[in-house]
């Protein structure tokens, strides 16, 4: 796979510029810093796998952060109440989204845009614009938690594709799904309940959001509105970088993850070598169009 070629090639590179950046403790912090738009790139995985496209995912987490955490700070929910609030909310948007691509028939991509604005609007609405401090330590120092040396968000992403994983690759779910995405006509001809299947993996992205809605709240101490914009934008580059096809019929979660990682060690050492922001969306800009032109060179042989 190209990109997990391009990922070593900039891990040797990386690891010759910075002398930390092999690191134990700093290749935990690239995991938790991958988290967030991690989880939702894996959501993302399987929208794409499907054919369709989900451009409401980081508006989704940034409504189900703040209801989060609002039912938080009002309702003193625990760690595990806080967490099924985040990804119900998360669910019944994502299903939502679904089932207005059913009932209309209109493309994923102006459907998803319309929730984009909707549930970013939403947020804002029931905040006021203004973020929720001020929440249950139980909640925030939960990022802070460490098992053999990775927090709890990278232990939260890596649980989310082990399970991501084996719903796409070993199930009858993950099948129809990459089925759907080759050929919606083929799909519908053998009898395959279309509509379902598309609200269902709109329902399971949703799912992945309000769980990243979960982990943002916990790791910024609040719930705010504004939260993760444009981050469903780089969940999608993850996943078409890892390989997936962006109009369906081919994806994986390993190849996500390794989308992912190349993004998060690129940022991470340029961080690392101290180059300024101004440069660093160049340098991110310019290293993605390489790796899909190589992923491109790599496609035609």
């Amino acid at each position: 796979m190209q990109c997990l070629l391009f990922l070593g090639m900039m891990i040797v590179f990386l690891g010759f510029s910075s002398p930390v950046f092999l690191s134990s403790a700093n290749v935990a912090n690239i995991l938790t810093a991958c988290s967030v738009i991690g989880l939702l790139a894996v959501g993302s995985t399987f929208v794409i796998a499907g054919g369709s496209i989900d451009l409401s995912t980081a508006a989704t987490m940034a409504l189900s952060s703040v209801i989060c955490a609002w039912t938080v700070q009002n309702y003193h929910f625990d760690l595990f109440g806080s967490a099924i609030v985040s990804i119900s909310i998360g669910a019944i948007c994502g299903a939502i989204t679904g089932w207005l691509i059913n009932i209309t028939q209109a493309p994923s991509f102006i459907i998803t845009l319309g929730m984009l604005s909707i549930n970013r609007a939403l947020a804002f609405i029931f905040t006021g614009g203004i973020p929720i401090y001020g929440l249950d330590e139980r909640i925030t120092k939960i990022s802070d938690l460490s098992i053999c040396g990775l927090s709890f968000p990278a232990i939260a992403l890596l649980l989310g594709m082990i399970m991501a994983h084996y719903l796409l690759a070993r199930t009858r779910f993950g099948a129809h799904t990459l089925l759907l995405g080759d050929n919606a006509q083929a799909s519908e001809a053998m009898g395959l309940e279309v509509a379902r299947l598309r609200l269902t993996f709109f329902a399971l992205a949703g799912s992945f959001a309000g769980f990243a809605g979960f982990i943002f709240m916990a790791r910024t101490n609040s719930g705010d509105p504004s939260g993760g914009t444009n981050y469903e934008l780089t969940a999608i580059t993850a996943v078409v970088l890892g390989g997936a096809n962006l109009f369906g019929g081919r994806a994986t979660i390993v190849g996500t993850l390794a989308g992912i990682l190349c993004l998060g060690v690129l940022q991470n050492g340029l961080n690392l070598m101290a180059i300024s922001t101004f440069y660093q969306s160049l340098f991110i800009g310019l290293v993605l169009v390489l790796a899909s032109f190589l992923r491109r060179l790599g496609g035609t042989r």
